[in-house]
């Protein structure tokens, strides 16, 4: 009976490792008398738990292969919140709370002027904010979800997806306005894009105005611009496709935006007791549902007033 090469040593004998059955039945017949049954079948099990010890070496590798890959991913995630994160904290520093304001309402049309409520409002520096970008058009304040952003205008919809406030391509991007609007707010559906990042940064939070409770406790959001706070009473909320008509900006007959305006009310998830007239200038929110990625999160509001800041 031939043996292969691999089971021979230099000298043309057996070299003593077992590679099968046929190899068993060899030694049994030419070596038995050396290694007996029994040695043989040791020396089987030593080379099954050399086998095993590989293999489980192998997996080891592998798991913290991918162990320190994850952790990798997870530490590069994290710094990239927190660039972001540094970045619109020190875009804070241009606002500040003001307490007591000299502030006169104006007359919008459709809408009766009310009293200002005193919630403190900012003071935002659009000079210094300008000066790092002269993009920034507004700044956008949300009180129930802590939202308070610089707001900018690009050339196109893709820029400000992926590029910080200071230009850095940074997956948070900006909170940004729709390139075909007018970036004083006089269209009648102005519309402000933001991420939906998971660490509740940019529109992280907008969905959770899918419960009606915090509509009841905060039905406003705030737009300031040089001189003025825009105040916008929230009346629709809702998930919708991406080819939804909220994301119409331009309106030839006031018939087509009154249709607009009862499919945005009509898509509402919730009744708000809100009513919309052509009279009415519309701001809407737009963000991602993460899951499903032909879905956005939309919060429109109505113009409530104008709010005029003394210097």
């Amino acid at each position: 009976m031939s043996r292969m090469v691999w089971d021979m040593d230099s000298y043309g004998e057996w070299n003593g490792q077992i590679k099968g059955i046929d190899d068993y039945y060899y030694v049994l017949k030419n070596y038995g008398v050396k290694y007996g049954p029994g040695k043989l079948s040791g020396l089987m099990e030593e080379e099954d738990s050399m086998k095993r010890k590989k293999i489980y070496g192998i997996f080891m590798l592998v798991a913290i292969a991918v162990f320190l890959f994850a952790g990798g991913r997870i530490l590069q995630i994290y710094l990239n919140y927190q660039e972001s994160q540094k970045v619109y904290k020190q875009m804070e520093g241009f606002t500040q709370k003001i307490e007591d304001q000299d502030l006169s309402p104006e007359a919008v049309p459709g809408e009766t002027t009310g009293e200002v409520v005193e919630q403190g409002f900012l003071q935002v520096d659009f000079n210094k904010l300008e000066e790092i970008n002269p993009d920034v058009i507004a700044w956008i304040e949300i009180p129930g979800l802590e939202i308070s952003y610089p707001v900018v205008q690009g050339r196109d919809n893709d820029y400000y997806l992926h590029h910080l406030i200071t230009g850095e391509n940074h997956k948070s991007g900006s909170i940004f306005m729709d390139f075909h609007n007018q970036e004083n707010l006089s269209d009648r559906n102005s519309i402000i894009y933001g991420h939906n990042m998971k660490d509740g940064s940019m529109f992280g939070t907008l969905d959770q105005y899918q419960s009606q409770a915090l509509y009841r406790n905060y039905p406003c959001f705030y737009m300031y611009v040089p001189g003025y706070i825009y105040e916008y009473q929230i009346f629709s909320c809702y998930a919708a496709p991406t080819d939804h008509p909220a994301y119409t900006y331009d309106f030839p007959t006031s018939e087509d935006y009154e249709v607009f305006l009862e499919t945005l009310q009509r898509s509402a998830e919730y009744n708000t007791g809100m009513t919309v007239t052509e009279e009415d200038q519309v701001v809407t929110l737009s963000t991602c549902v993460n899951t499903r990625k032909d879905y956005r999160y939309l919060v429109h509001g109505k113009l409530k007033q104008k709010i005029k800041m003394e210097e």
